[in-house]
């Protein structure tokens, strides 16, 4: 990949998932620059509904996005950074930058003015993206995972993209999008208009305990993943052993989601990182 691109991949993931940045620096070299590029298309992906003053200016892009991986050769110049290093990258793999579209897709989701129904909706949600993400992983390092594997894999990183979505909720709020499902807003008397000022109330703090509670009873059921024998997807599953540090930073008593934050010093994570590269073993 040409290099400006992969450092523009990279930065981006540095501004805004700054958990898989530090993973892609752990990840083998000839593995490195697709991976980068392929996250830093779902944080391009995740970005658009929060990055634009209305609905229609994220379709227009959305629609962008379909038309260039469908269309896109591996000489032609796509005209945007993320999208050149998945040229520079996916057509070496054998893989069409069109096998994007289904995650492209999922994350317009987003767009959509009613919340998820249910907290299980979210966690289909969440299923769906880590599945794909761990596919295109699959692809780009070569590895093929057993059935029951994947399926461990997937809920590791689902239960990761849950808690990701709970810290999310502030600066989704902010561009009045709300990823909390009515259910929940429904059993704990919270009123969204609270939530979009900033304000939300006691019900908020109960509502969240449950998103993660559900998050440690996946875990549970879903057990230990052991991926010894599958070394180049260790970094690709890396960010998913924060969640316990993230759970226990959000329910810290006092801790107000809306106005503290809710990251964990890098030194921290890295530690963590390191421990788990070396073992390879991921505990649920």
């Amino acid at each position: 990949m040409n290099q400006d691109r992969f450092h523009y991949c990279l930065d981006q993931l540095k501004r805004f998932d700054h958990d898989r940045y530090l993973a892609v620096l752990l990840t083998p070299v000839n593995h490195r620059a697709a991976l980068a590029a392929l996250y830093a298309f779902d944080v391009e992906m995740t970005r658009i509904p929060t990055t634009v003053s209305e609905p229609m200016l994220a379709d227009i892009r959305f629609q962008w996005w379909r038309d260039t991986l469908t269309s896109m050769t591996p000489v032609g110049d796509p005209g945007h950074e993320i999208a050149a290093a998945i040229s520079d990258t996916f057509f070496d793999l054998g893989i069409a930058p069109g096998d994007l579209l289904p995650l492209l897709d999922i994350r317009a989701r987003d767009l959509a003015e009613e919340p998820f129904a249910k907290l299980t909706d979210c966690v289909e949600y969440q299923r769906q993206i880590a599945a794909l993400h761990l596919r295109f992983a699959c692809r780009i390092t070569g590895e093929v995972l057993s059935a029951p594997t994947f399926e461990t894999a997937t809920t590791h990183q689902l239960v990761y993209g849950l808690i990701n979505q709970v810290r999310r909720l502030p600066h989704d709020a902010a561009s009045s999008q709300l990823f909390l499902p009515l259910d929940l807003m429904r059993d704990h008397d919270i009123d969204p208009h609270d939530l979009f000022q900033g304000l939300p109330k006691q019900g908020f703090d109960r509502a969240i305990d449950e998103i993660l509670g559900h998050a440690e009873e996946l875990m549970s059921e879903a057990g230990d993943l052991d991926l010894r024998s599958h070394a180049a997807l260790v970094p690709v599953l890396l960010p998913t052993i924060l969640r316990s540090l993230y759970i226990k930073k959000l329910q810290t008593p006092g801790f107000d989601l809306f106005h503290h934050s809710s990251e964990i010093p890098a030194f921290r994570r890295q530690l963590r990182y390191l421990r788990v590269r070396w073992s390879k073993q991921f505990q649920g």
